[in-house]
């Protein structure tokens, strides 16, 4: 992105990113990348924060679902949108945050989902943001175009005011001289400003990641889900390398002088498949000799302080113990992991309510838009996004322990049915057998 504060003197709003948060969002995406600065030489990469952020995501995701009652247009909208969340959220995750802006097209409602790092924010209230400003940039010929898209939301004259510029440069990531918007045909339809009244919320919603920020506590901005583990991230990184020189530097290898090899074209014979295990020396005092290298290999203890590491990385980051390091040597009592799975499952929590309330404002503004633009009022439509309760429990535990409640009756089994195949009670009862044999599920026999 063009730097925070060009855009901001040339919209002429307060930039709130700090140099700071610009350096720490620049080094969140270049981890999630695998790019990050002690990747050189022998050491590379274990794609330890890209495997944090997608393994939150799908603990946060994995039985999302969501509803819109009463308005079948708007949740084939949001179903659309999903498939987008579900593919930029862990890079949501990894740089602090995401930002949902919904437009309005010919063929019904769309939404923008914009990283953290893609968007200046430029006006909170109460930890609410107000206003952004939304950068977009395009290339024709040898010029560079920048749109900058600002938002505004006035809380006391409850309006929504959408402000639209163009900048032209010859060189890309500066914004240049201010032109017209018909200088791009893309944007030759686009209003330089447009002001929508009787609005009770703005009308794009922000999803942060649950975190205080600890890099600059006076910025509202979201932090990496990675942040405070970033160091462990290169302490594993470079612990790997040395683990891989060690298999390296312990190969087996066999010594011996010239005169034992046979030679074709001046060089040694040796068996195939099998070169690098062989090495030739000159004579020295007319002696010939063959010697065996094959050291120990100091591996344990390599693994296990790449364990340790590891499970430092869970622990900063909220994951349970065996979500990246080893289960046989993090198991070590039952009190622990159940420790670690609660740890896990607070912070998914966390992140699911504030991605709950995120979709339920970019529904606010998705409604917006259509009942504008289609001339209509509709009653405020009412939705529900499920995360489901699968995050902390074994579905297999789950399951035995719901059915050993229906044995001891203190569960109908038309519930446990309904829960199990995720219907309605009423179904449930048709499924059921007309009578309960002795010796079945629910009586209890062997399943």
């Amino acid at each position: 992105m063009i730097d925070a504060t060009q855009i901001a003197a040339a919209m002429q709003v307060p930039c709130l990113l700090s140099g700071d948060m610009i350096q720490q969002m620049q080094l969140w995406e270049e981890l999630y990348l695998n790019r990050a600065g002690w990747i050189r030489n022998r050491i590379r990469s274990c794609h330890i924060p890209a495997n944090i952020a997608q393994e939150l995501k799908r603990l946060t995701l994995t039985e999302f679902s969501a509803t819109v009652h009463d308005a079948a247009e708007l949740e084939q909208a949001v179903s659309r949108v999903l498939p987008k969340l579900r593919r930029k959220m862990d890079f949501g995750l990894a740089i602090g945050g995401l930002l949902l802006k919904p437009y309005f097209t010919a063929q019904g409602v769309s939404v923008d989902i914009v990283p953290q790092n893609a968007y200046l924010p430029v006006n909170y209230t109460d930890d609410s943001c107000d206003a952004v400003v939304c950068p977009e940039e395009i290339s024709i010929g040898r010029n560079y175009f920048t749109r900058l898209e600002l938002h505004v939301y006035s809380r006391l004259r409850q309006t929504h005011t959408i402000q639209n510029r163009c900048f032209r440069s010859a060189s890309p990531g500066t914004l240049g001289t201010e032109c017209s918007l018909d200088a791009v045909p893309q944007w030759a339809d686009v209003l330089p400003e447009k002001v929508y009244e009787n609005v009770q919320r703005p009308l794009f919603a922000i999803f942060q990641t649950p975190d205080s920020n600890n890099i600059d506590p006076t910025s509202p901005l979201g932090v990496s889900v990675f942040a405070d583990a970033v160091d462990f991230i290169r302490d594993a990184d470079e612990h790997w390398e040395r683990i891989l020189w060690e298999l390296e530097s312990s190969e087996r290898a066999i010594d011996a002088t010239e005169d034992l090899f046979r030679y074709k074209d001046g060089k040694p014979v040796l068996p195939k498949g099998r070169e690098r295990m062989f090495r030739s020396y000159e004579k020295t005092d007319g002696q010939s000799f063959i010697n065996t290298f094959s050291p120990e290999v100091r591996d344990t203890a390599y693994f296990h302080a790449f364990n340790q590491i590891l499970r430092r990385i869970e622990n900063a980051v909220g994951l349970s113990y065996g979500t990246l390091s080893e289960v046989s040597d993090v198991e070590k009592t039952a009190e622990e992991v159940r420790s670690s799975k609660q740890r896990s499952f607070s912070r998914v929590k966390d992140i699911q309510e504030n991605l709950r309330n995120a979709l339920e404002q970019m529904l606010y503004g998705m409604q917006f838009y259509q009942d504008y633009y289609r001339s209509q009022s509709s009653p405020p439509v009412k939705a529900t996004f499920n995360f489901g309760d699968g995050v902390l429990e074994d579905p297999d535990v789950e399951y035995q322990r719901r059915v050993q409640m229906v044995r001891d009756k203190l569960l109908r089994p038309e519930l446990f049915l309904a829960w199990y195949f995720d219907c309605s009670e009423e179904k449930a009862v048709k499924m059921m057998p007309e009578r309960q044999d002795d010796g079945g599920l629910f009586s209890g026999g062997e399943i």
